[in-house]
């Protein structure tokens, strides 16, 4: 009755249903303690072999070439412990290093194997985990970017095609009140134009900086351009451009990802850090995609490091696999590197 129940016994707490089963034989060879154990008593026993065999042995008083094999024995199992001890802990160090300073938001390499059993088990459970925080992060933000990315999408539309129309209308009547109006009134009328045409002009930037069409239209380098240009021509900041003649295919998602990190940085530098002169720049290398943007404002770093909008970056950079580099630059300002290796592109 037993046994034939013992098939139906549920998973104990420390093993999930869907877990892999462990090794538990092979756990318990190698485990520490059996390795201690082992390599004492394979010392010990050497020892004894040595008592019976040989004309060595232990008579009072002991003199004083016994004392120095005992001696020497108990230093050769100190030595030996220490060194079985520090090879199987090796790894540690780094380990707990790693968990002192780990960030989510960066993606980094994982801690190579290395030690004893446990210290490996322990090191590779760790970028186990570290690989299944990361694919969670990465697959909850694509679904709060994609929701996001939604909705702006849909407000540019609704900004363009209902408010712009609906001032593209009240201008074209302004334009026949204007004609069929007295003399006296038609320079208010034209103040009314154009302010209308003002905002008109608002409504499309700000259209624009929600979801650039260009950027579905005509591709990431004719977007970025667009952005230099446009941020170039407001305040006094001078936008320097450095940007290859093509770039290799690559998914939407990752177009995306880049063009709103450079669109971030510029507008951090251009209407927070007061800078006077910023740099954006794409090249391509053997194996990575680099978009750096550096800018000389005078920003505090802790304020512009710490801000909402530098940990979307980190955010956008996790989602694409990139690595992202954000570092202060001598005397002043800030420099933004992002590098996406081609493999991810996606093209």
């Amino acid at each position: 009755m037993n046994a034939a129940n013992s098939s139906d016994l549920p998973p104990t707490a420390a093993e999930p249903p869907g877990a892999s089963p462990r090794p538990l034989g092979r756990s318990r060879r190698s485990s520490l303690y059996a390795r201690v154990v082992t390599t004492n008593a394979s010392i010990l026993l050497v020892g004894l072999l040595l008592l019976l065999w040989t004309p060595v042995t232990v008579s009072a008083p002991v003199s004083v070439r016994q004392i120095i094999v005992l001696v020497a024995a108990t230093v050769v199992l100190g030595f030996a412990d220490a060194a079985l001890l520090r090879f199987s802990f090796t790894g540690l160090v780094a380990l707990v290093h790693r968990m002192e300073t780990l960030d989510l938001l960066r993606s980094r390499d994982r801690l190579p194997e290395m030690g004893g059993a446990e210290t490996r088990a322990l090191i590779g459970g760790f970028n186990t985990m570290l690989d299944r925080l990361e694919a969670e992060r990465r697959a909850s933000t694509r679904r709060t970017v994609a929701t996001l990315e939604g909705e702006r999408q849909r407000l540019s539309r609704e900004l363009h095609d209902e408010v712009g129309q609906r001032l593209t209308g009240i201008l074209l009547q302004l334009d026949r009140i204007h004609d069929e109006a007295p003399d006296p009134t038609r320079s208010r009328i034209v103040a009314v134009q154009d302010e209308a045409r003002a905002v008109l002009d608002e409504v499309g930037a700000l259209a624009w900086r929600i979801r650039p069409a260009i950027l579905d239209d005509l591709g990431l380098l004719s977007a970025l351009t667009s952005l230099t240009t446009s941020l170039g021509g407001h305040g006094a900041a001078r936008i320097e451009s450095a940007l290859p003649p093509r770039l290799p295919p690559m998914s939407e998602e990752v177009e995306l990802a880049i063009y709103r990190i450079a669109q971030e940085a510029l507008t951090n530098a251009v209407r927070h850090a007061g800078a006077t002169t910023i740099t954006l720049g794409v090249r391509l290398t053997e194996n990575d995609l680099v978009l750096h943007v550096a800018d000389d404002g005078h920003a505090p770093p802790g304020v512009r490091a710490d801000g909402s909008g530098l940990r979307g970056m980190h955010e956008r950079a996790l989602l694409i696999g990139a690595l992202l580099d954000i570092r202060t630059t001598l005397p002043h300002g800030l420099r933004i590197e992002l590098t996406t290796p081609t493999a991810r592109l996606g093209g």
